[in-house]
């Protein structure tokens, strides 16, 4: 549930975003619609959507994290309804910011890596059933991400937060908060020269 649980690969689609300067959208779900800003709009632009629902994949979380031990050997995915709202704006530079928040009720169903395919982008897809042996966490979620860019720089930070049961009654609380930063000099297609992701479950 680490950083690949969030509802955007950020770093990738950050780096892409510098790269062209453009950003399809800054929210993954389903009825997140894809904004013109940036994309189809080049800058001077500023626009804001909402939406109510979002729907995920994530990589299995680091077994340091304190999480269950499923959690460090599981995909998931997350289905939720609530609210969201994402936002962006790129200048006549072609300088841009973007952010996205989402709080709702979600549902956390686990898949074990033989129900999933992985592909070189780390994009993940599911393909079989959920595990037998795990029932699904429902609870709130609470997401944020945002980001800027502009010739020589660009940052994005995040943080998520679930609070959950499943149906044996045992409860998670997931939280993860990251930075990456592209400073002068950093191939922006390439890794971030400065990162950070700190993901406790407890």
């Amino acid at each position: 549930m680490a950083r690949p649980m969030r509802r955007l690969a950020v770093g990738a689609t950050l780096a892409a975003f510098v790269a062209v300067l453009v950003l399809p959208s800054t929210a993954s779900a389903d009825t997140a619609p894809d904004l013109a800003c940036g994309s189809t709009q080049p800058g001077q632009c500023t626009e804001t959507a909402h939406f109510s629902d979002v729907n995920d994949t994530g990589t299995p979380v680091p077994p340091d994290a304190g999480c269950p031990a499923i959690l460090s050997t599981d995909f998931v995915s997350i289905v939720g309804t609530g609210n969201g709202v994402e936002h962006i704006t790129v200048n006549k530079a072609q300088d841009g910011w973007f952010t996205s928040t989402f709080t709702g009720t979600a549902t956390i169903t686990l898949y074990p890596p033989s129900s999933v395919t992985v592909d070189n982008d780390g994009n993940v897809t599911i393909v079989g059933p959920p595990d037998a042996n795990e029932t699904p966490y429902v609870g709130k979620i609470t997401e944020w991400f945002g980001g800027s860019f502009n010739k020589q720089n660009a940052v994005d930070h995040g943080t998520f937060h679930f609070a959950g049961t499943n149906g044996t009654g045992q409860s998670i609380r997931v939280q993860d908060v990251s930075h990456e930063a592209w400073t002068p000099g950093t191939d922006p297609n390439g890794p971030p020269n400065k990162s950070f992701d700190n993901f406790r479950c407890s």
